[in-house]
């Protein structure tokens, strides 16, 4: 089974993890932690770029997985996912905590890693959860002190709520790379300025604070009636770029500041939908080598 979505920038987001992933199993090789790749929006292992297809199903922000596509597509033209180039690595991380909220993509998976990576696949815990529920779980019932984690969070829209993130920066073991969808944050807010009803909440959910309300929207004078009176009008006052800031000063504060200062961003055909960013947990002087190693990959 493959999932239709994405296209370059996807692509492109996940070699950069990658290419993390590859460098922090190799410089912690010799340290005694356990070492746990965690992905809570694992997917079904790849996917085909929604270019490719002829025509879409929408399916709640994916394209419904596909059987056996009725079109012809090239292996090069497939995009591996996050949980298989994860996989990949070498040396292997000790522990493989895969979720994803879809039964079907847990099944592809499960599938897929009992076919090619039947080597890792006792390493491999996979589960059909919340992505906010099984980090909590992760983070209270973790001995920090004798693990470390990479959790990848590549969330399909504004699902990650800032509670998730505080949780994850109290373990002081983690490094986080957070896919964040700082477009969804922007179009809940109209042209007039007005916040959308539900959309508003779940901006409030994934940035842990109100505080934004209070500057989307400004006033200025309007045209004149008969009688001389001009009319206020609101109008929407930020754009992604401004959410793409509040969301890492946000990040900032969960993780005691440890966020890198280098921004991927994300989307297609230009657009930026998505920011890509890096925080690190550990507040050792050794655990800045995490930093080192991210900016060099978002270069």
């Amino acid at each position: 089974m493959t999932q239709a979505f994405g296209d370059e920038h996807t692509r492109i987001k996940l070699e950069t993890v990658e290419k993390y992933l590859n460098a922090y199993t190799k410089a912690l090789k010799q340290q005694s932690f356990t070492l746990l790749y965690v992905d809570v929006c694992a997917g079904s292992g790849a996917s085909i770029p929604r270019a490719l297809l002829t025509s879409q199903d929408d399916c709640g922000g994916q394209q419904q997985l596909l059987e056996a596509p009725a079109f012809a597509v090239d292996t090069d033209q497939i995009i591996v996912g996050s949980a298989i180039r994860a996989l990949r690595i070498t040396p292997a991380f000790d522990l493989y905590l895969l979720n994803d909220v879809k039964k079907s993509n847990v099944d592809a998976l499960r599938k897929k890693i009992k076919s090619e990576f039947s080597h890792l696949y006792d390493r491999v815990t996979l589960s059909q959860f919340d992505a906010n529920k099984m980090l909590f779980t992760l983070c209270r019932e973790t001995n920090w002190r004798s693990n470390r984690a990479v959790v990848f969070l590549d969330p399909f829209g504004l699902q990650i709520k800032y509670e998730t993130l505080l949780e994850l920066g109290r373990t002081k073991a983690v490094d986080v790379w957070y896919l964040v969808p700082v477009f969804a944050m922007y179009r809940q807010i109209r042209g007039d300025g007005l916040v959308l009803e539900d959309g508003g909440r779940s901006v409030d959910e994934a940035l842990g604070t109100t505080e934004w309300r209070n500057v989307v929207a400004t006033e200025e004078k309007g045209q004149m009636d008969l009688w001389g009176v001009s009319a206020p009008v609101s109008k929407r006052a930020v754009d992604v770029a401004w959410f793409e800031a509040i969301a890492k000063e946000r990040l900032k504060l969960a993780f005691g500041g440890q966020v890198v200062d280098e921004v991927l961003p994300l989307g297609r055909n230009g657009l930026h939908e998505f920011s890509l960013m890096f925080a690190w947990a550990n507040p050792g002087d050794k655990a800045r080598l995490a930093s080192k190693l991210a900016k060099a990959v978002l270069k």
